[in-house]
Order: C-alpha cells, then sequence, then structure tokens
C-alpha cells in the first residue's frame, strides 16, 4: 500500500473516531429532588409500625423526611382531617368517616390483634370470649380466690372501641376498671398489679414492660403473627393507613410504597 493510501486511511479513521465522539449525548445529570417534609399521625398502638416503616423510607428515600406524632385513633383522625398530617395510621375509622362530604381514602396495610393479658400470678393461661365479656362487666371479680383488676384504655382509643364491640357488644365495661391513655401504662400496672387482667396491641407485645405479664389464648388461640392473618385469632384486626382524600403528591408516593413489597415486608415482620 503506499504512503498516500495509508495516510488518506488515517485521515478517514481519524475523522471517523471525530464526528462519532461527537455525535454520542452527554451523560444525563442525576435526577434532583426537592427536600420534603411528610407528617405523619398515628394511633399509640400503631407507632411501632410507624417508626419502622418511617425509618424504612427515610432511607430509601433520603429526600424524605417523616415526621411522626403519636395519638389515639380518634385524635389521630382529627388531626388528619384539620390538616395537621398529610398521612395517618389508624387502628379503628369510626362510623361515618366514610360517608362525609370528602370521606378518608384509607388501606389496610397490616393485620394486628389485641392480646389479653394477666399478671403471671393469675390462675389462667386461656380464657374464653364470654368469660372475658363477664369480667370486663363486672359480673365476674375473682378468680381461683384471687381478685380481680380490670384495666382498660380510655375513650378514643382504637384498641378499645374493637375490644369493646367484639367482646362487650351492647355492655359497658365495669365503673370499677382502671383506665389507661398507653399501652405501656396497661402493660406496666398489670405486671405490677397481682389480679389484673388487661388488653394491648400485640404490636406491644415487644415492649421490654411486656416480659412481666402473661398473654392469654382467646378461645384457645394465641395471637401468633399467623392467626391474626388467618383469621383464627378473635381478637385481630386491620390497620389502615389513610389519608383525607385521594393521597397525591408525596403521600401517595408513601402509600403506594407501603402497599407495595418493601413495605409489607416490614409489616409482616411485626406481629
Amino acid at each position: 500500500m503506499s504512503k498516500a493510501r495509508v495516510w488518506l486511511l488515517g485521515l478517514a479513521l481519524g475523522l471517523m473516531a471525530l464526528l462519532g465522539g461527537g455525535c454520542s449525548a452527554p451523560p444525563l445529570p442525576a435526577p434532583t429532588h426537592e427536600p420534603t417534609v411528610l407528617r405523619l399521625v398515628t394511633a399509640e398502638s400503631c407507632a411501632p409500625l410507624a417508626e419502622s416503616l418511617a425509618a424504612a423510607y427515610e432511607e430509601s428515600h433520603p429526600w424524605v423526611m417523616v415526621q411522626t406524632e403519636v395519638s389515639n385513633s380518634a385524635l389521630a383522625e382529627r388531626a388528619l382531617r384539620n390538616g395537621e398530617a398529610e398521612l395517618a395510621l389508624l387502628s379503628w375509622i369510626a362510623e361515618g368517616s366514610y360517608g362525609r362530604e370528602r370521606p378518608l381514602w384509607a388501606q389496610p396495610i397490616a393485620r394486628d390483634g389485641i392480646a389479653v393479658i394477666v399478671h403471671p400470678a393469675l390462675p389462667l393461661t386461656e380464657i374464653s370470649l364470654p368469660l372475658l365479656r363477664d369480667i370486663f362487666r363486672g359480673q365476674v371479680q375473682e378468680v381461683g380466690g384471687i381478685v380481680l383488676a380490670v384495666v382498660s384504655r380510655e375513650e378514643g382509643s382504637g384498641t378499645r372501641a374493637v375490644f369493646d364491640r367484639v367482646v362487650l357488644g351492647v355492655h359497658q365495661v365495669t365503673h370499677t376498671a382502671v383506665m389507661f391513655s398507653s399501652s405501656e401504662a396497661v402493660i406496666e400496672y398489670v405486671a405490677q398489679t397481682p389480679g389484673a387482667i388487661g388488653y394491648v396491641s400485640t404490636l406491644r407485645l415487644d415492649d421490654p414492660p411486656a416480659a412481666g405479664v402473661r398473654v392469654l389464648s382467646v378461645e384457645g388461640v394465641l395471637p401468633s403473627q399467623a392467626a391474626l392473618y388467618d383469621g383464627s385469632y378473635p381478637l385481630a384486626r386491620p390497620i389502615y393507613l389513610a389519608t383525607y382524600g385521594e393521597p397525591v403528591g408525596a403521600a401517595r408516593e408513601f402509600a403506594q410504597w407501603a402497599v407495595g413489597p418493601e413495605g409489607q415486608l416490614i409489616a409482616r415482620r411485626l406481629r
């Protein structure tokens, strides 16, 4: 091959490389996100789930900060309607919440149970719903010679609303019942008071004070995760993720994540 042909071939290859490089698109910049704050108000019984979801979401969405505030179910729903939060975790939705002009949007995202707990001195390992009803009505006041101390939650608690509906029905809790505004207070009182019997969300059974109480089987079934999801435990209930009206924007993205595989994996890990 002559020197001229070699030179021309080299020139052609160089031009092709130059033109090819000029035609390639520059790399796209990494997407940027505006810092976002999501306010999540949660029923007290759902606080462990809310904290776990918030921490995982912030880790996978570092531009989002999820602020959680703990209340009871009734106050959490009110905060949502008043615009004090974009999202809520509710253990109970009051009657009429769906029928308003702008109803709540609510999606079940987990299953929870109401565990019946007693002081270890009580000679009970299981209980029937009729006996539980009679104890909380005050018609049965001792078991095995030990005087009972009935412990309940305050008005507005979603845990109490479900317990009253399933166990008491049309009846009222005994006027001698001790009322508390948190699961932790119920657990601590039951653990320290011989004869005490109360109830808490199963999500709170991992709290340190719960080591001092005994969980009863109800109608022969313990509140295991399997029993909560297959419906065999009689005091099971859904936990709802709620917004005021259809979720939009960042709240919608969080809701989609919570009902998706990542959020459901977290929900299933909890009792």
